[in-house]
């Protein structure tokens, strides 16, 4: 059985959502397990996706914690959580553990502080506000997940994370690399000279890496290798 990959843009912030089936079956009626990254807003048209595909989620992975990139998790659990879909279990989520703190009980806070920090109001945070659960998995540089390992990649913030299938050769860079151009530094947690070493390490893998970015069209590593030349 082959992978496949799906993607949807969705939110006001134009989020790539991406889908990402894996090598197996999930429950009765053939439906097969993938993985869902960073699912950003709008679960109701993530969810009609994933049921069109007759995809179930086994993992939902976020490459950082901003709220244009995990809106839609508390939807997207209520759709596949426990034995809700053919008697699955329910969705594992994983994040870097250093933006753990944009899950759970204490997490409005931190996205109030960030969203703010972008120039947004706070008002929007609170009329929009689900209850977030907290990470199941929460991710050091090297760990493996599903397909992937983890790349600890700082700068946009301290727990951005790359998902990297060596096997496929599929990198899935959240927002520190896209394509032309880089995430944003000036929110609470980001940090200039990380966010160079982190696009100083992703641009020295094999140029052939497939690069699905948190927003904005796919390239590969090798379309972006004179990115910092002029840096």
């Amino acid at each position: 059985m082959s992978i496949s990959i799906d993607s949807l843009v969705v939110g006001d912030i134009r989020t790539n959502c991406w889908l990402y089936s894996l090598d197996d079956k999930a429950a009765e009626g053939g439906a097969r397990s993938c993985v869902v990254i960073d699912p950003g807003d709008e679960a109701e048209a993530i969810i009609a996706r994933l049921k069109k595909l007759n995809w179930v989620p086994r993992y939902i992975f976020l490459t950082h914690g901003h709220i244009d990139h995990l809106a839609g998790l508390p939807d997207l659990l209520a759709a596949f959580g426990e034995g809700v879909f053919g008697g699955c279990p329910r969705p594992q989520i994983g994040i870097q553990r250093l933006d753990a703190r944009y899950l759970g009980k204490d997490s409005l806070a931190f996205h109030r502080e960030s969203y703010s920090a972008a120039g947004g109001d706070t008002a929007f945070i609170d009329a929009i506000w689900k209850a977030l659960p907290d990470a199941d998995l929460l991710f050091e540089e090297g760990d493996t997940a599903g397909p992937f390992r983890v790349l600890h990649i700082p700068g946009h913030s301290e727990g951005s994370a790359g998902f990297y299938d060596e096997k496929a050769g599929l990198l899935f860079s959240g927002d520190t690399l896209f394509k032309g151009t880089w995430g944003r530094t000036d929110l609470p947690g980001g940090n200039e000279t990380q966010m160079y070493q982190s696009l100083k390490r992703l641009l020295a893998m094999n140029g052939e890496i497939a690069v699905c970015p948190g927003h904005g069209p796919a390239t590969t590593i090798g379309e972006e290798t004179g990115l910092l030349q002029d840096l």
